[in-house]
């Protein structure tokens, strides 16, 4: 409601112009949006051209005070005149334009009318600087928005039909003599004097607004902002241009953009480099970007006209396309600048934006023309380019060929699904497409710790020597890109784009992270990471620890696979422990690299958990290389034998079969030799580097406190025994005449079994992790190999919302929820922790702090957006008091 001095002066034109201006909140809350945007440029000092606003109060009294806003229109046109040196209606005339500006950030189908004033009176004098077609064609632009304006308020029916039927003859007019013709029937239809005098014009274009505004329920209160319009082709020393505030892909803070001479637009003509554009210029567009980048806090688009050597700013606006590297440091300097604070810069980055910058985008330029399919699950995020193979034999060979000829060595490898002994393939590929599975699959898992792209499209099919993809049939070595998004449904692109590629030390992230650091808390993030570099990258990324080492991970190295499986199908005991002797020491080398590189950070190492049929041949060509190397020790073994001896360990359900403990406990010399190898690297770094490290022993798939107790202290039987952690630790200790060292023993919390019997297995265990990878599956039955093959139906009939091996289900949580209390209630110092593939989405993370967990656990590249996650939680809950 407008107080009695308010009205009267909402009832006058308010001028404006960079050094004509009003920060008066009580004036500035009826100029509508854009209307208070102008006055925040014009309060900065940017170059604005001069025009003025008629306010919803000015408009309501149009009919009663007719004379006198004709004299203040008068004055007010007469005003931007001068500064521009133009006259209404004149041999230079002033064109404006109209715009509407709501009360409220909204898009509506009719913002803006351009060239008003341009009419039969004025367009001579226009055309003398920009010429008759150009003049023509704008004419003719004005005169379709007219009409178009008009449409949306005509309610008469044979009015309608006159108006499309004129405006469809008009607009198919490109020619300036088929305009001209065109206007006769135009002019038929309007009052003449909108084409000779460029005020009623004006006058009759103001009114449709007005009418537009009283048949909307939104735009009823809004303004009309009336802005003069310069142009880029109006003769000499004149020009077009547009330009960023910094480079919108690296963040380099220079100005990049083109100006366009004695253009209109960017249509005009090519352009040239901003950066050759004439120093007093340049220097005036860098002084502005700095001034609007300082004042939004994020890089700029910027728009300008340079007339008659006078610079004007037309257009200003966010940069959409911008990348999360670009971002990041804009935000780094506003930081530096003080412009901003931590919080700020915190709170304004989303997390899942920071998978751009963890691996290579495909430039989209580069994409356009490119035949492509979209579709299936992201499994690892990222963009690739490859020729492409169809399985592991035949992409290692063309690896090797490649490296032996140096030539082009990118490969994709694609095939229904993937296992141990692929994982040789998928290391040394750009990226990975499987068939089966989803985003918590074999194929996915193993390229997400390894830093690869992945992807999963249930519509393959496959053939011999070929992938076909809709109606799209590729062949072998044919060249395919993957562009796996986080915010999108991937693509395979048949051909090659261009890819930008990450730079971690130079992108920013880094010194944003120390930024994320300072308001992480007592909750943080460990990595997942089964190698040296994954420990390096993960503490670069500022990673509490290691939440998870999968042993197993370490066998699949195609040199030492061979050795693994010879272990499976050994038969005798004296044998397996010869094997063993050889994966010792290759234990202790991975496990003294890990922990030299994580220091005093707790690491939590997984004995052996994958299913031992996993690490069997799959294919016929790597049974036939498993059954050479077999034989080289083992020459009296027939093919036949080592076949069968494989066929043997097959399981119908292994995921629920031979694994885990269960391993330990009927051949509990594995497990032996992997605490042997633990402890054997902890002492000697203790020794030889003075690293006092904190390693953490985890057992897998446990259902009873029973298995936990057994593996952890032992168990004798009549004839055998199974000697336990702290037995295995004792003996070492005093064979190398050393001192105690803390240790844990803990169990990764993956069966519902173990869930509701955490308070017992707490007794005996220091720690729970939580495999919600496994828990999912165990808890809903569900196979995260099978179950995208009803996904897509469940999802339809909203049975199911979200990929359940992604966002963490009601039930699992339940199960998470019960197991830290009841484990706490027996064990007060409980360390508790998720480390499923479900650690590193944003969206699980509420519920993990909530819960009561220490840390969520994920691969080095989720590290980042897990860390921002939580700092900005940190600083929502701050904020909420």
């Amino acid at each position: 409601m407008l107080t009695t001095g308010e009205g009267e002066l909402m009832k006058e034109i308010f001028s404006f112009n960079s050094s004509e201006f009003t920060k008066d909140e009580n004036i500035l809350q009826h100029f509508g949006v854009r209307g208070r945007n102008l006055m925040d440029l014009a309060a900065l000092g940017i170059p604005i051209l001069p025009g003025f606003i008629l306010t919803e109060a000015f408009l309501d009294e149009e009919e009663e005070a007719k004379e006198d806003h004709k004299a203040k229109y008068a004055k007010a046109f007469e005003k931007m005149g001068g500064i521009l040196e133009k006259r209404w209606e004149a041999d230079n005339p002033l064109l404006v334009k109209l715009v509407v500006s709501p009360t409220l950030n909204m898009v509506h189908t009719f913002s803006s009318i351009h060239n008003v004033g341009l009419c039969d009176t004025t367009i001579e004098g226009f055309s003398n600087f920009v010429g008759k077609d150009f003049a023509y064609h704008e004419y003719r632009g004005l005169l379709l928005r007219v009409m178009a304006l008009e449409l949306l308020t005509a309610t008469d029916h044979s009015r309608r039909k006159l108006l499309e039927r004129t405006r469809k003859e008009l607009e198919k007019s490109r020619a300036t003599d088929e305009i001209q013709k065109a206007l006769v029937k135009v002019k038929g239809i309007y009052p003449a004097e909108i084409f000779e005098n460029a005020g009623d014009q004006f006058a009759f274009i103001k009114n449709l607004f007005q009418k537009m505004f009283a048949g909307s329920e939104t735009l009823g209160d809004s303004a009309i902002l009336v802005q003069a319009m310069t142009f880029g082709n109006y003769g000499k020393d004149c020009f077009f241009g547009s330009y960023t505030t910094r480079d919108s892909v690296t963040g380099k803070n220079v100005i990049t953009g083109k100006f366009f001479p004695n253009a209109f637009d960017a249509t005009e003509a090519d352009g040239k480099p901003i950066e050759k554009i004439s120093k007093i210029y340049l220097d005036k567009l860098k002084k502005i970007g700095k001034q609007l980048e300082t004042s939004y806090r994020e890089i700029r688009n910027i728009k300008f006209n340079i007339e008659n050597g006078k610079m004007w700013i037309i257009d200003q606006s966010s940069v959409p396309g911008k990348s999360a590297q670009a971002e990041i440091k804009t935000i780094l300097d506003l930081l530096d600048q003080k412009v901003v604070d931590d919080t700020y810069a915190i709170m304004n980055i989303q997390p899942g934006r920071l998978q751009e910058i963890l691996h290579p985008i495909v430039n989209q330029a580069s994409a356009e023309k490119i035949p492509s399919v979209t579709g299936g699950i992201s499994g690892a995020m990222g963009a690739a380019v490859g020729r492409v193979y169809f399985d592991t034999e035949s992409l290692m060979k063309a690896y090797r060929l490649a490296s032996q000829h140096n030539t082009n060595d990118t490969f994709i490898l694609a095939m229904p699904s993937t296992y141990a002994e692929d994982v040789k393939a998928i290391e040394v590929s750009t990226g990975v497409i499987s068939r089966d599975g989803g985003y918590a699959s074999h194929a996915p898992v193993v390229a997400r710790s390894l830093g690869k792209v992945a992807m999963v499209n249930p519509e393959i099919q496959f053939g011999k020597g070929t992938m076909k993809i809709g109606k799209k049939t590729i062949k072998e070595g044919d060249w395919i890109s993957l562009d796996v998004p986080s915010y999108d449904d991937p693509t395979i692109y048949f051909g090659t784009v261009e890819l930008i590629e990450p730079d971690i030390e130079k992108s920013g992230l880094l010194d944003f992270l120390d930024v994320v650091q300072r308001q992480i808390g007592d909750f943080d993030v460990h990595a997942n990471a089964d190698q040296p570099k994954d420990a390096k990258l993960a503490k670069k990324f500022l990673a509490d620890g290691i939440g998870l080492c999968r042993t197993e991970h370490m066998f699949f190295h195609e040199k030492r696979i061979p050795i693994f499986r010879s272990l499976i199908i050994a038969q005798e005991t004296s044998e397996r422990k010869k094997i063993l002797d050889k994966l010792r020491k290759m234990q202790e080398a991975d496990f003294t690299s890990i922990f030299e590189v994580m220091g005093e950070k707790p690491v939590t190492i997984r004995l052996l958990d994958a299913p031992l049929h996993e690490f069997l041949p799959h294919s016929r060509e790597s049974m036939q290389e498993f059954i050479s190397f077999y034989k080289k020790e083992h020459p009296k073994v027939t093919d036949a034998e080592i076949r069968l001896r494989c066929d043997m360990t097959s399981e119908v359900n292994p995921m629920l079969g031979h694994r885990g403990v269960r391993v330990a406990i009927t051949y509990p010399e594995i497990y032996r030799m992997q605490v042997e190898a633990i402890f054997q690297a902890v002492y000697k770094l203790r020794k030889t580097k003075g690293i006092v490290c904190q390693p953490e022993i985890m057992i897998p798939i446990v259902m009873t406190p029973r298995e936990v107790k057994t593996v952890r202290y032992g168990k004798k039987i009549e004839g055998f025994e199974i000697i336990g952690v702290r037995q295995i630790e004792e003996e070492l200790r005093e064979k190398l005449n050393e001192e105690p060292l803390d240790y844990k023993v803990g169990t990764m919390v993956e069966l519902p079994a173990a869930a509701l019997l955490a308070g017992k297995i707490a007794a005996y265990a220091d720690f729970f992790s939580f495999g919600t990878n496994d828990l999912t599956q165990t808890c809903l039955g569900l196979s995260r190999d099978d179950f995208n093959s009803f996904f897509t139906d469940y999802n339809e009939y909203d049975l199911l919302d979200k990929n359940p091996f992604q966002y963490l289900q009601e039930p699992v949580k339940e199960l998470i929820g019960t197991a830290t209390e009841r484990g706490r209630f027996v064990r007060p110092d409980l360390s508790c922790g998720l480390c499923g593939e479900h650690g590193a989405e944003p969206e699980n993370i509420p519920f993990c702090m909530e819960a009561g967990l220490d840390y969520v656990s994920c691969s080095p590249y989720g590290i980042p957006v897990a860390k921002l996650t939580i700092a900005q939680l940190n600083i929502k809950n701050q904020q909420a008091g």
